[in-house]
């Protein structure tokens, strides 16, 4: 029964729910030595995590490629972590030995910091929504609350119980601070002046306390024990006692995002529970782990359900029907596109405030008679007007003070002087910077730096919407010199770098409107140009093992024995994939330049619609409508319209050959052009307008091929590269098909669009 389980979707849902909830296995991390005792996503989803019971821990990026793994001890067994909010931090207990704390530093994996602070084992660990502060509790009857002070935790407060300390949670507000364990009583702590003070305890608990949650958005928390869950609202100036559901717990208890909903591990099963006004209820049960499931986690988007258990694997599950946080939807408004202090202002005032301000046309969901060019028009829109929100508000949270077309900005706080290289390193609005400063004047800046301040130019962006921050520089407040500064981020906007990369290792980025070098002679033939699309990761679909690797071979294939300037997108989603369309159409092309634009992922065709999709890293396998999917009547229209002269589109995808509707394949005959010279040859076929696709298959599902291995179609493809072009070293598209045709099942060559007769794909080798 558990195997027909992996292979089947299993599907409920509730009446009341005006979107039906779903969910569905999507990833099994498996084949661990020993159980996991914890997994969560980080606030934003950029990252995963899991602790193992030989204490060890593994971090994933977004992708699901490993970017961390450490063991301490194995006889300190498995531990407990914490994300901060601004996704910059994980807390990991049990780091060498049961009674440690490791801060790892997300974006270069650094543990910057190990907190011994505790006699015993640790049992949880939580960080406020501010991000100021992390509470551990432990077996050692304590729970510590730690805070920052320049970027290091040092210990705030310390309190002492009857027994074991072992949940703990933070209000929405910070305000409140909730504890329980074994002694069989509630502690309620409030902040003051900085500083929690207890205020309230509820005793009389007839069970020992497993885990305590406070609502994400309301003034109440939820408290478990081995039989029951208990709920508490504040009224009155207390909390009070409102309902209970008796069932059994394991161990952690948590909220959704929305508070919603609330997930916990009975047994061998992983419980969700429906959280209503006046009721708790049992809404599912799913029996997947083999052994004890000591819990689950919710994403903040809403979108996927971990659960994690002692049969030495934790599951992903893929959901709908649950809504994001407020926080998530400003996240995905803006692409994922915010800075450390963006992340770090979304209170929830400031979040309601800028949902309310939005135009609900421009936030509505795609409709399905909108073109994808006008839905990724009116998300552009969309994104300036949070970010215009967002940079308002930044301003406001860090007493930005406005003049004209400049802003001054507090310095937080200096960190120090290189004196060789004449750099000073400060801090602000969350980021580090440098600073070029002679010598005197920085020690004229270390004696009040704290009057001086950072000026910037802000000015209109071309959206007209937001606003552009630029040109920082240190004004000293003592003689009023300034100096150009270099941050690590720009704190008022991303500075989008290219996920584009060029295979060969050593090699710069190049200007994609840049000409590559050619022989003496040859700068007639105009510029070679590769875009290429591979996707292995997917949201909603099954992974594949080779397009990435199929795709980064071709791109090297090419840039490095052949005059094409190459450009690689991995793992793009739909508005990613589209953007970088766009911006090569944009491009100023020769009569004589070449476009070869290459997708490598799945693919899939829709029967009612007649028409086929490209499948992004984000489409939804549950779009009827399919407006999460790259189609290829856009296709067609997006590449047409390209104003380069040559074109070839190859499609390594399943159904590709339905890209056009007729499935046309030309003429393979013997070169009718053997008696001419090259050159000749090329002026010739290059007087016509070429728009040709290459697809791996027609409709129908084509193979991924073994792992590291390439797809069938792949192989082929690069064999037709490696041929480089014969005797001539002239590279035509029917050498390739010569190649690729035997291919099963057989791929499709055909025209598109503007194609004239007598047209030819070439591309020239070195």
């Amino acid at each position: 029964m558990t195997k027909l389980f992996t292979f089947f979707a299993i599907l409920f849902s509730l009446n009341a729910f005006c979107q039906e909830f779903t969910y569905k296995e999507k990833k099994e991390l498996k084949g661990y030595p020993d159980y996991i005792m914890d997994s969560k996503f980080s606030p934003f989803r950029n990252y995963f995590a899991l602790t193992i019971g030989n204490n060890s821990i593994e971090i994933f990026d977004k992708d699901w490629n490993k970017i961390f793994s450490h063991q301490g001890n194995p006889s300190s067994v498995g531990g407990h972590l914490a994300f901060s909010p601004d996704e910059k931090y994980l807390a990991y207990a049990k780091y060498k030995s049961e009674n440690d704390i490791a801060i790892i530093r997300l974006k270069d994996r650094k543990v910057i910091q190990v907190l011994n602070g505790h006699a015993y084992n640790i049992n949880k660990l939580v960080f406020s929504h501010d991000g100021k502060s992390l509470v551990s509790t432990s077996s050692d009857n304590t729970i510590s609350i730690w805070v920052w002070e320049n970027d290091l935790m040092v210990l705030s407060q310390k309190f002492e119980y009857e027994d074991n300390v072992m949940g703990a949670s933070f209000s929405f507000d910070d305000k409140y601070l909730v504890t329980g364990g074994y002694d069989k009583v509630i502690y309620l702590y409030e902040k003051k002046e900085n500083k929690y003070q207890l205020f309230d305890t509820i005793p009389g608990i007839n069970y020992w306390l497993y885990d305590v949650a406070f609502h994400p958005t309301k003034n109440e928390f939820i408290v478990s024990s081995q039989y029951q869950i208990r709920r508490y609202k504040f009224n009155s100036k207390k909390y009070s006692f409102t309902d209970s559901l008796k069932i059994r717990v394991n161990r952690t208890l948590r909220y959704n995002s929305t508070g919603d909903f609330v997930v916990f591990g009975k047994t061998h099963d992983l419980v969700i529970i429906k959280m209503e006004e006046h009721q708790m209820t049992e809404f599912e049960q799913i029996y997947r782990h083999g052994d004890y499931v000591f819990g689950g986690d919710f994403s903040d988007d809403g979108l996927f359900l971990t659960s994690f258990s002692s049969d030495k694997s934790s599951i992903i599950w893929e959901l709908t029907g649950v809504n994001p946080s407020k926080k998530s939807l400003i996240t995905e408004y803006m692409d994922g596109e915010l800075t450390s202090a963006q992340k770090i202002i979304l209170t929830s005032d400031v979040i309601s405030n800028i949902l309310n301000k939005l135009d609900s046309k421009i936030t509505a969901p795609r409709d399905e008679f909108e073109t994808t060019i006008q839905y990724n028009d009116r998300r552009a829109k969309l994104k300036s007007n949070v970010l215009n929100q967002l940079q308002h508000y930044t301003e406001k949270h860090y007493n930005i003070k406005a003049k004209s077309n400049t802003v001054q900005i507090p310095i937080e706080r200096i960190i120090g002087y290189n004196a060789d290289l004449e750099i000073y390193k400060i801090r602000f609005l969350e980021t580090e910077a440098g600073v070029k400063i002679p010598i005197n004047d920085a020690k004229l800046f270390k004696k009040n730096w704290s009057e001086s301040v950072i000026v910037a130019e802000k000015k209109q962006s071309k959206d007209g919407v937001s606003f552009e921050y630029k040109n920082f520089k240190l004004l000293l407040s003592s003689n009023k010199n300034t100096f150009d500064i270099d941050p690590v981020e720009n704190p008022f906007h991303i500075i989008k770098k290219s996920r584009n990369i060029n295979v060969q290792s050593g090699r710069s980025e190049g200007d994609i409107s840049k000409t590559p070098n050619k022989p003496m002679g040859e700068e007639s033939l105009g510029v070679d140009r590769a875009l290429i699309f591979a996707t292995n990761i997917y949201d909603s679909f099954s992974e594949l093992v080779n397009p990435v690797l199929d795709a980064t071979t071709v791109a090297d294939e090419l840039q490095t024995n052949y005059f094409v300037q190459t450009e690689l997108v991995i793992n793009p989603t739909l508005k990613e994939a589209i953007e970088k369309i766009r911006e090569y159409a944009k491009l100023d092309y020769g009569k004589n330049d070449n476009l070869l634009i290459f997708f490598a992922g799945h693919g899939i065709y829709d029967d009612v619609f007649k028409e086929g999709y490209v499948i992004s890293r984000d489409s939804k396998s549950d779009d009827v409508a399919k407006t999460s999917y790259l189609s290829h009547s856009n296709l067609r229209t997006m590449v047409n319209n390209i104003p380069c002269n040559h074109i070839l589109l190859v499609m390594d995808v399943c159904f590709g050959g339905t890209f056009d509707p007729l499935i046309a394949s030309k003429s393979r005959a013997a070169d009718m052009y053997t008696e001419v010279t090259n050159e000749e040859f090329i002026q010739r076929k290059k007087k016509y307008k070429t728009r040709l696709y290459l697809t791996s298959g027609g409709k129908e599902y084509v193979p991924d091929g073994r792992p590291g291995h390439h797809s069938p179609f792949a192989r082929k493809f690069l064999e037709s590269l490696r041929n480089y072009g014969g005797s001539d070293g002239i590279l035509t598209i029917n050498e390739i098909i010569q190649y690729v045709e035997k291919v099963e099942p057989q791929p499709r060559f055909g025209e598109f669009g503007d194609n004239e007769p007598g047209s030819d794909f070439i591309i020239l080798v070195k």
